[in-house]
């Protein structure tokens, strides 16, 4: 056998199957994985010792939002220190391009409070992916194209240039396939999405079905409306002939779901994939999680212009009708828990960003209603990139869904770093224990074992998005492979921010057979890749 590249020694190995773990060597050969077995007569350039620790593959997290800090955070540093290798991104909708030329502004200061400090010079989602993939990323990104940025950039392309909004759309989802996109994501309950019927989102699924594409969808309703928005998924999913991913498919406490409406909505799942349709759901692993501010808006005031929305809510009497009309979202803010939410992302009052809206309304002086309004109001035409942070699921929900056969594990977030405008608006452990909070509390809870935990964030990702020869430790798949030491995993609290660094379990980490991770310490190596 030709000398490996690096062979890993002494641990056992979780091969994304789900099966039991076994001894076995690990060799890498360029970026495969080219020897598994227990011979010592096996040469290697460089030998990696780990002894009492686990071999896995590389996590894939089939649900994030790194597409939106990506430019600023190339090198993935909270993400790619837990073993993160793989994201599936451009979700819920909400993706930077395809650009309208009225969106460019807003999207350019949302980025730039994301930590990009460049300038938003593309207008195609084929532009957006060269414009990340050419300057390198640690992970590697699989896209979807948002259905909110392509009705937004369709709606301005048809106002400046005559042309037809619907085939405008119709064309920029071809064009984002063309492009690597492997389908269409919705979200249907904030932003441009929420105005979308059926018909039209059905009409994108088939485009996407006809190109062996995925659909995505943060859907419509998900309290007391929950079983219709799942209706209205599956309806969306028959029609375009699609592959399926029903995003976070949970239920918020305390806003009005129907007794059982989630089982209901669970057995759907089952019941669907016994009926042969490819459709899986997934699940985030905290209680809390993120959401945007312009979502507890009504209709009437969300449906107009960000700008104008933003200069409305500075009137007193519009305020007080959106008290009246705006149940809707996080519901339990309309109960008066607005201990349960604390202010995410706001470019223009960061002081503010990490604190809960009862801390906020103390400082402020008003209540917390008004709060939310005045970060709305001068947010301008930026006010969609306004994002809370809120204790949204109960524990028992949580281990619920996580451990549901038909449920992904993902984390729902994007990628951060500790230093730059990312490291104020990531002060939660969501986004830098996200996927180590799955193996080390939920495993230790009970919840899961540590291999189906590793097969639901691996191998099941990877078989359901079709990301090919990744997802598992085998002879000649992708070398995306890491080492976890079970020891620092058993005593990280991850319920608490990491102590001044990054979390330390994944002690080595390789990306296409590239180390990235070496003795918990990031290399500085970007080899990631796009997969189309």
């Amino acid at each position: 056998m030709p000398v490996l590249d690096t062979l890993i020694v002494g641990a056992d190995v979780i091969d994304g199957t789900g099966d039991p773990a076994r001894r076995c060597d690990v060799g890498i050969r360029g970026d495969r994985i080219a020897y598994l077995g227990v011979d010592d007569a096996v040469e290697a350039a460089h030998t990696v010792d780990a002894h009492a620790m686990i071999v896995t593959p590389g996590l894939i997290d089939p649900h994030s939002h790194s597409d939106w800090s990506v430019l600023g955070n190339r090198s993935a540093l909270s993400t790619i220190y837990q073993g993160v290798t793989t994201e599936v991104v451009g979700n819920c909708g909400v993706t930077y391009a395809p650009l309208g030329l009225d969106d460019v502004e807003a999207a350019q200061n949302a980025l730039q409070a994301l930590g990009f400090e460049g300038v938003v010079d593309w207008r195609s989602f084929g532009e957006l992916l060269d414009r990340v993939h050419s300057g390198g990323t640690a992970q590697n990104l699989v896209w979807f194209v948002g259905h909110t940025a392509i009705r937004q950039a369709a709606r301005s392309n048809a106002v400046r240039h005559g042309r037809s909004e619907r085939k405008e759309r119709i064309s920029l989802l071809e064009e984002a396939m063309d492009a690597g996109a492997i389908g269409l994501s919705t979200g249907l309950e904030y932003g441009a999405g929420r105005f979308a019927d059926m018909a039209e989102i059905a009409e994108l699924a088939r485009v996407a079905g006809r190109r062996d594409g995925m659909y995505s969808s943060h859907i419509r309703n998900r309290d007391a409306g929950l079983e219709q928005a799942v209706d209205e998924f599956f309806d969306i999913v028959h029609q375009g002939r699609v592959r399926a991913q029903l995003s976070h498919l949970n239920v918020r406490h305390d806003s009005g779901a129907h007794s059982g409406a989630w089982e209901r909505a669970a057995q759907r799942v089952v019941d669907e994939r016994s009926r042969d349709t490819d459709v899986l759901a997934d699940m985030t692993p905290y209680p809390q999680g993120i959401g945007l501010a312009a979502g507890l808006l009504p209709g009437w005031l969300a449906e107009r212009p960000a700008a104008e929305a933003a200069r409305l809510l500075q009137d007193p009497e519009v305020r007080d009708q959106v008290r009246r009309d705006g149940d809707r979202y996080w519901r339990f803010v309309h109960r008066g828990q607005w201990d349960r939410v604390r202010l995410g992302v706001s470019a223009t009052h960061p002081e503010w960003e990490g604190l809960s809206f009862p801390e906020i309304a103390e400082r402020h002086g008003r209540d917390e209603w008004d709060c939310l309004f005045d970060v709305l109001a001068a947010a301008g035409s930026d006010l969609g990139s306004v994002q809370l942070l809120g204790l949204l699921f109960t524990e028992d929900h949580l281990a619920e869904a996580i451990a549901h056969d038909h449920f992904l594990l993902g984390v729902d977030a994007f990628s951060a770093c500790r230093r730059g405008p990312l490291s104020t608006r990531t002060r939660h452990p969501l986004f830098y224990y996200g996927h180590t909070h799955y193996l080390a509390h939920h495993v230790s809870a009970g919840t899961l074992t540590f291999e189906a935990a590793i097969h639901k964030m691996t191998g099941m990702v990877a078989d359901h998005f079709g990301i090919r020869d990744r997802g598992y430790v085998r002879d000649g798949h992708v070398a995306d492979v890491v080492v976890f030491d079970p020891g620092v995993l058993s005593r990280t609290d991850t319920w608490a921010m990491p102590p001044g660094d990054y979390a330390d379990a994944a002690r080595h980490v390789w990306v296409n057979g590239v180390p990235v991770i070496a003795d918990a310490r990031h290399t500085g190596r970007l080899a990631g890749r796009l997969l189309r």
